[in-house]
């Protein structure tokens, strides 16, 4: 495409073509960016401008397409989608780019549309964009007092039907502070590899290089990066003794916690983070088990396996709803990480936000009571079934831990220790992201009983 990407052009052409990946072709906006920023050597400069442009785009999208709306005489569904990115890349840069001076903004959204698509849709961009500048009134919010859903949404770029969800289940003031927070950049979170580096070891790395951090709040391997860092940069992550993982992610292994000698089972494990660290905690001569229905994805934790030196994982292509069939009465402990909404990693996934429907907190309880169901039976007479979601659903969490406790008495609820410093006190893990810094997880602890193998 390019030799380099010095020129603002190539950047915002690079970014053009990121935002259609994620978009159009529903690509992950954190592997599109970094597979980017990799490819092409991006310079410091050039990195920060592109990703503020493919992140702030996406951020900002639910105003950006308002203003579309109300500027168009053409409903924007209809637009080719070259055409809308180009819009929201533009008007993004007009009201948020302060460095940015409007004549680029606009200039460069034209040359895109005329190289691109075609000379009708440079008109019709330049016609937009120009009117934009004279009508920025098209950005305003609602008054809160008027539309509290609708400022909410627009203000920290979420959804209205998860803005309205939100409040009914938890409040005014806990949505907002929800929303809030998951508007924040996040920093970067590490898991040391710790069959490859001490905890102080890696600290000392960190220190070493200049890099800023503080320590996770619950999980002990847990490391913050607390300063803008190209991950290229984290002497950790390039040598494999380290992996990016949220601290309630990192959190869900040491409630497995995997023993040496045991069999573990992880069900859903793709990409592999939880089942690299369910292989790290319980040393060499613990055999963990990553299972996935899709060949692609089982690569993907060999790929991971490899990288931070683990030898004790074995992949398994398998439907986790019939993983009774190959582990019957077979495995010391059992993790379900089932398919969930999502709503509590918001914070992490710019695309997901847009993508989520309220029809997936309805349709996924159904297929979670099916997994848990299936990897129950993998569980040897008193082993342990950890139940885990990246969700704040209740009907994703507690109503299928219940559902399951009723249909199976041989099991039982057991409550965890790793909940100092939480908000949430219960016999399960319930991590509130504004007031806990962390992702929102919910995790159960079920016992089998003896006997019942």
């Amino acid at each position: 495409m390019m030799k380099r990407m010095e020129r603002v052009l190539n950047i915002r052409e690079l970014a053009l073509r990121s935002l259609l990946t994620i978009i159009k072709d529903k690509g992950y906006s954190t592997i599109v960016v970094s597979q980017a920023i990799k490819k092409y050597k991006l310079a410091d400069r050039d990195r920060r401008f592109y990703t503020d442009l493919v992140y702030g785009t996406l951020r900002h999208m639910m105003i950006l397409e308002r203003a579309m709306r109300k500027l168009s005489s053409r409903p924007i569904e209809k637009l080719d989608p070259l055409c809308r990115v180009i819009l929201r890349m533009g008007l993004y840069q007009l009201q948020y780019m302060d460095k940015v001076p409007p004549s680029a903004a606009c200039n460069e959204a034209v040359k895109l549309a005329r190289s691109l698509g075609n000379e009708g849709m440079a008109k019709f961009v330049n016609a937009i964009l120009r009117s934009a500048l004279r009508q920025p009134q098209v950005f305003a919010l609602p008054k809160k007092e008027d539309d509290p859903i609708l400022y909410l949404a627009l203000s920290y770029h979420q959804q209205e039907w998860f803005v309205r969800w939100c409040c009914e289940r938890f409040g005014m003031k806990e949505t907002e502070d929800l929303c809030a927070y998951f508007d924040k950049v996040p920093e970067l979170c590490l898991r040391l590899q710790t069959n490859r580096i001490s905890i102080v070891e890696g600290m000392q790395i960190l220190d070493q290089a200049g890099i800023s951090y503080r320590k996770g709040k619950v999980v002990p391997e847990c490391i913050y990066i607390t300063t803008s860092q190209a991950i290229e940069s984290i002497p950790l992550l390039r040598e494999g003794k380290a992996l990016i993982q949220d601290e309630a992610s990192q959190l869900v292994a040491h409630i497995v916690d995997p023993q040496p000698g045991e069999i573990i089972v992880d069900a859903c494990a793709a990409p592999g983070g939880k089942t690299t660290h369910l292989a790290t905690l319980g040393g060499k001569t613990a055999i963990v088990y990553g299972c996935d229905i899709y060949t692609h994805k089982l690569k993907l934790i060999e790929e991971n396996a490899s990288r931070l030196g683990l030898a004790n994982i074995r992949t398994i292509q398998q439907d986790a709803r019939q993983l009774g069939q190959q582990f019957r009465a077979k495995a010391d402990r059992v993790l379900v990480d089932a398919p969930c909404s999502g709503l509590g990693i918001l914070r992490h996934k710019l695309d997901l936000r847009w993508r989520k429907e309220e029809k997936d907190t309805r349709i996924l309880p159904a297929l979670q009571k099916q997994i848990l169901e299936g990897a129950s039976v993998c569980v040897k007479d008193g082993g342990l079934l950890v139940y885990s979601t990246c969700t704040m659903n209740p009907a994703e969490n507690q109503d299928v831990v219940q559902y399951f406790l009723q249909r199976h008495p041989e099991f039982t609820l057991e409550p965890i220790a790793l909940t100092a410093g939480l908000t949430k006190k219960g016999p399960c893990v319930e991590i509130v992201p504004p007031y806990d810094g962390m992702d929102g997880f919910f995790i159960a602890k079920l016992r089998k009983d003896k006997g019942h193998d």
